[in-house]
C-alpha cells in the first residue's frame, strides 16, 4: 500500500484505476479455473493478501510503504493449510491480493509527476485559485487597515516569482534588531475566503506582507513565498 501527504483527484483517479486493474486479472484467473469458486470468497482472499509488513520510502514529499513480508498471504496458508486442497485452491488469489501492493505502488510513482504537471508548485494560481470571497485579516498589531484588491492579486498571481525564504534574516530582523515596542511584523495580515485549484487537495494557508507585494503559502508539504511586481493592498478609506 501506498500513502501520500495530500489526497486529490489525481491520486483518487489513479486509486480507482489500480483497483479496477487489479479486479480485471482476479476476473480472467477465476473464468480460466476449472473448478468455480465462491466470489466473496476470492474477494475476501484478495483484501487479506494486500496485508504485508512494510518500510517506508520517502520520494518527493510523498511515503512509499514498500511490502517486505506477505503476512495476508502467511494467514491464508496457516488458516487453509488444515484441509487438503484448500490452500492449492486460493493461493493464486492471495499472491495477487500481495502483488497488489506493487500495483499500489506504480499508480503513487505516476501520481508525483502528473501532480507536478498539473498543478505546479512553483505557480501561485495553484493554492490561490478562487479569489471572489477573498478578504483580509490583520494578525499583529503593527498591521494597518488595508483590504484587498481582488482585481490586482488576480492579475499577477500567474505571474508572480518564487523567492527564497530567509527564516533566520526575518527573525533577526524582526526579534533581534528591534526594541520590543518597535518591532514589525513581515507578514501582518492573512488572507482567508479563498480556494486552491481544483482537484490539488491542497488547503493552503495564506499570509500577506506589509507592503502588499509578498505571500507566504503554507501547505502541509512545504512553505512557499511568492512576490509581485506591485501592491495588492489598498488603505481603507
Amino acid at each position: 500500500m501506498t500513502v501520500g501527504y495530500t489526497l486529490n483527484i489525481i491520486a483518487f483517479i489513479l486509486n480507482v484505476i489500480a483497483w479496477v486493474s487489479i479486479g480485471l486479472i482476479s476476473f480472467h484467473i477465476y473464468k480460466k479455473k476449472a473448478s468455480k469458486l465462491k466470489i466473496w470468497k476470492v474477494i475476501v482472499v484478495l483484501f487479506i493478501g494486500i496485508f504485508s509488513f512494510n518500510i517506508n520510502w520517502s520520494m518527493f514529499d510523498t511515503v512509499v510503504m514498500l511490502p517486505i513480508l506477505p503476512l495476508g498471504v502467511w494467514i491464508l496458508y496457516f488458516v487453509f493449510k488444515q484441509k487438503e486442497g484448500r490452500w492449492e485452491r486460493y493461493r493464486l488469489y492471495a499472491w495477487l491480493g500481495f502483488g497488489a501492493n506493487v500495483v499500489f505502488i506504480a499508480t503513487t510513482l505516476l501520481a508525483v509527476p502528473l501532480q507536478s504537471a498539473f498543478y505546479p508548485e512553483r505557480e501561485a494560481t495553484t493554492y490561490l485559485s478562487n479569489l471572489e470571497y477573498a478578504s483580509l485579516i490583520p494578525i499583529h498589531p503593527s498591521a494597518t487597515e488595508q483590504k484587498i484588491n481582488k482585481v490586482a492579486l488576480e492579475n499577477q498571481l500567474p505571474n508572480m516569482t518564487v523567492e527564497m525564504i530567509y527564516i533566520q534574516d526575518w527573525y533577526e530582523e524582526t526579534y533581534m534588531e528591534m526594541e520590543s515596542n518597535e518591532r514589525n511584523e513581515r507578514f501582518p495580515y492573512q488572507l482567508t475566503g479563498v480556494t486552491s485549484k481544483w482537484g490539488s487537495g491542497k488547503k493552503p494557508v495564506t499570509y500577506i506582507e506589509s507592503d502588499g507585494k509578498g505571500l507566504l503559502i503554507k501547505t502541509v508539504e512545504k512553505d512557499v513565498y511568492f512576490r509581485a511586481a506591485k501592491s495588492f493592498l489598498e488603505e481603507v478609506k
